[in-house]
């Protein structure tokens, strides 16, 4: 029985990162022990644990959803990204519910939305255009003017979310989540070959988790300098002192693991799509010439 590699990388990452809150996420330097208390912690002595085992797992459900043969039909890979866009607001929700994120305008966060916003506008407009046989305007979307469009397109949104947001806006940080994820799982919903969105919003939801648990490093160590705060009688290290351990290098591990099992699912999915859009325009070929040798006749 042939392997599925794909699925095992996708799985084993995922299991990687719910099994790193058995290992150490921070720690004080050496010469510290014995001194700072506590001087380490695991990552189920906190809720950054909590968070990557959550992350982790919904990960492996959604590894296993995409390489199931029930993932290759467009309506059940359509409702796989509507369940990953509600998973990550639920974990959102759940463990940044009471905090806010504020986003400048003009800052990278405000401008990848606004690349994110305008690939979907232009794919929604490709896609509109092929349903309704607009050939022309199909066409125009494609190559290289349809490059020069998509590229306008962003400009435009870019410019104009820019002044919406203004100098600063200040949302709750689920709310964020829940915008990014959207506007995620409507551009891959609109690319091409729509029965590959599960796929894609795979990847881009990977990407998302492994963005959260790799800036997670800051927080890790401030975690640490404030359990020492609770602890009475204590002696305080010093936020230089405090270093990231190898319960966070597995979890990112795990997710660079995801990533590529997701990456290879897409590929061979690519592959099974292009092989039955191959095998559909020899039927259709084969049928056109039957009837063309039974009208000659």
């Amino acid at each position: 029985m042939k392997r599925d590699w794909a699925r095992a990388i996708g799985i084993g990452g995922a299991l990687l990162v719910i099994i790193s809150v058995a290992w150490e996420y921070a720690r004080m330097q050496p010469d510290n022990n014995y001194l700072a208390n506590p001087w380490a912690y695991r990552g189920y002595e906190s809720i950054h644990g909590t968070v990557f085992a959550t992350i982790g797992l919904v990960l492996l459900i959604a590894v296993l959803l995409v390489a199931s043969k029930a993932s290759q039909t467009l309506r059940n890979s359509l409702t796989i990204v509507a369940a990953m866009v509600i998973a990550g607001w639920l974990i959102a929700l759940a463990f940044a519910g009471g905090e806010d994120v504020t986003v400048a305008g003009d800052s990278i966060v405000a401008f990848l939305l606004a690349v994110a916003i305008g690939i979907g506008i232009a794919f929604g407009a490709t896609r509109y255009a092929e349903a309704r046989s607009l050939d022309a305007v199909a066409n125009a979307l494609s190559g290289a003017t349809g490059t020069l469009i998509k590229i306008a397109v962003i400009f435009v949104v870019t410019v104009l979310l820019g002044l919406i947001i203004g100098d600063q806006t200040t949302v709750p940080a689920h709310v964020g989540i829940l915008i990014i994820m959207v506007v995620l799982g409507v551009a891959m919903s609109l690319m091409k070959t729509p029965s590959m969105a599960a796929n894609r919003m795979l990847i881009a939801s990977t990407l998302v988790a492994g963005t959260a648990i790799g800036f997670s490093a800051a927080a890790l160590r401030s975690t640490l300098i404030r359990f020492q705060a609770e602890t009475e009688p204590f002696i305080p290290g010093q936020y230089r002192d405090t270093q990231v351990t190898w319960g966070y290098f597995l979890a990112n591990i795990g997710i660079v693991l995801v990533f590529i099992g997701a990456v290879m699912l897409w590929a061979r999915r690519r592959d099974i799509v292009q092989s039955q859009q191959r095998a559909a325009k020899q039927r259709e070929a084969a049928e056109a010439s039957a009837r063309e040798l039974a009208a000659a006749r």
